[in-house]
């Protein structure tokens, strides 16, 4: 077995452990910030997502692939060798790419296709926990663990992660470790309910603010990630998790604001406040029958 998922995991968690300290130890999760339906969805979609979800997605990409294609494991290790910082951007690239495009399934209006629309319910469904924070009452806020809080089916679901072992048989073992630790250290950094770029969106200066304006058009900040997770229009926007340029040019989906959202987390519906209902929630049918915007007709 490689021992790549292994190490980058260990990263990943020790990180989100001291994130979760920090926000402990400074009192961010207190006054229904954070629910106990939050600290139980974590503790689950971790669990299963260490031991279940990743090893599932491996082994099946490892196991499907040894039978297709047997000859090209290892393939590209050559590349990952000799000419890493390509290897290791592209891997970046390619990865938070196919994020954002699951991802925009999640979000984006009801596709016109009835059968499509059936996929997109399915996605729709599986990311819906990740948008919950706190209860109804509109105190809660996104905390680091919010970061892996995903329904049981999204990690079968989106591209990036088959991408992520696809990468790992062809043999780029370096730019998965070092691009999926660095991918996993900024989406928590993102998540931390520390909103640290603020300071520079407010600056008295004004080519602070401005160079902080254009690395918004770059990277993806904490502050544009929380107005995704806020209730209002912004959590169809700031799709990626690391490049902003895609939300930028590809997608149309940039949203970048100097303040907090002044309510995070979509409304929960009866069943939805229990924390394993949540996280096993098949309900598809309210997707389903959402309305499709109609074409217009031309003139005449």
């Amino acid at each position: 077995m490689n021992e790549a998922p292994i190490l980058q995991n260990i990263l990943v968690a020790s990180f989100l452990l001291l994130a979760s300290l920090f926000e402990w130890l400074s009192g961010r999760n207190k006054d229904g910030r954070k629910s106990k339906q939050d600290w139980h969805m974590a503790a689950i979609c971790l669990s299963a997502m260490y031991f279940i979800q990743r090893p599932a997605v491996y082994f099946g990409i490892y196991f499907l692939l040894s039978h297709i294609i047997p000859e090209y494991r290892g393939a590209l290790r050559w590349l990952d060798q000799d000419f890493f910082a390509i290897a290791l951007i592209g891997f970046v690239l390619i990865e938070d790419l196919l994020h954002g495009a699951g991802h925009w399934v999640c979000h984006t209006k009801p596709f016109h296709s009835k059968a499509l629309r059936r996929i997109q319910a399915v996605y729709k469904v599986a990311h819906r926990p990740h948008h919950f924070s706190g209860s109804n009452a509109g105190k809660g806020q996104v905390s680091a663990t919010q970061s892996f809080v995903e329904g049981w089916a999204y990690w079968f679901l989106m591209p990036n992660y088959w991408f992520h072992y696809i990468a790992l048989y062809l043999g780029l073992f370096d730019a998965f470790m070092v691009g999926l630790a660095f991918k996993g250290l900024w989406s928590v950094h993102n998540h931390v309910n520390w909103n640290y770029d603020l300071y520079f969106h407010n600056h008295r200066n004004t080519w602070v603010r401005k160079a902080m304006w254009a690395l918004s058009h770059i990277f993806i900040f904490p502050t544009q990630h929380h107005h995704h997770h806020a209730r209002g229009p912004n959590s169809a926007r700031n799709l990626h998790n690391l490049f902003a340029f895609y939300d930028w040019l590809l997608w149309g989906t940039l949203a970048i604001e100097k303040t907090k959202p002044s309510i995070y987390g979509w409304r929960q519906a009866p069943e939805e406040e229990n924390a394993l209902r949540r996280f096993f929630s098949n309900n598809t049918q309210r997707y389903m029958f959402a309305p499709v915007k109609q074409a217009k007709k031309s003139p005449g």
